[in-house]
């Protein structure tokens, strides 16, 4: 057997990945991800990489597929249907993978939407450190009652 050449995406803030929960092999980039189904914890993909697929056929529901595996530590990931669906459309399931946000990973199957909560995140961050710096200012007209006054 020959040595095992692993495609890597960078690591890198601009760099959102999906990668093998168990040895953390890069699979997919999350641009390509075109559909998730929540519910089932599962999303379509094109473009994998660092995988095998399994040459044996099974039926899943209605259809024929093949398994697809990582090719470092040979987990399932998922499936591809047959015959092939265009542009090498795969089924992954989100409980095995990990999800690279830029700055560490996470569950995927516990996202709902990756990317969106990405930026969420960034938004309310940035609207807590705005917050912060205004904390220390107070309006002259939001003062509390006057205890000083007379009441007849």
């Amino acid at each position: 057997m020959g040595r095992l050449f692993l495609v890597e995406f960078d690591q890198t803030p601009e760099v959102h990945f999906y990668c093998c929960r168990t040895c953390q092999a890069h699979i997919v980039l999350a641009q390509h991800c075109f559909s998730r189904m929540e519910q089932l914890r599962e999303g379509f993909f094109t473009n994998v990489v660092n995988v095998v697929v399994d040459e044996r056929t099974r039926m899943e529901g209605f259809s024929q597929v093949e398994d697809i595996h990582c090719v470092r530590c040979n987990k399932p990931l998922g499936w591809r249907y047959i015959p092939a669906q265009p542009n090498g459309t795969v089924l992954l399931k989100l409980a095995h993978l990990l999800f690279w946000d830029g700055a560490r990973l996470l569950n995927a199957d516990t996202l709902l939407d990756p990317v969106v909560d990405q930026e969420n995140q960034e938004d309310h961050d940035q609207e807590n450190q705005e917050d912060q710096g205004n904390q220390g200012e107070e309006d002259e007209d939001d003062q509390g009652p006057d205890d000083n006054v007379d009441i007849d």
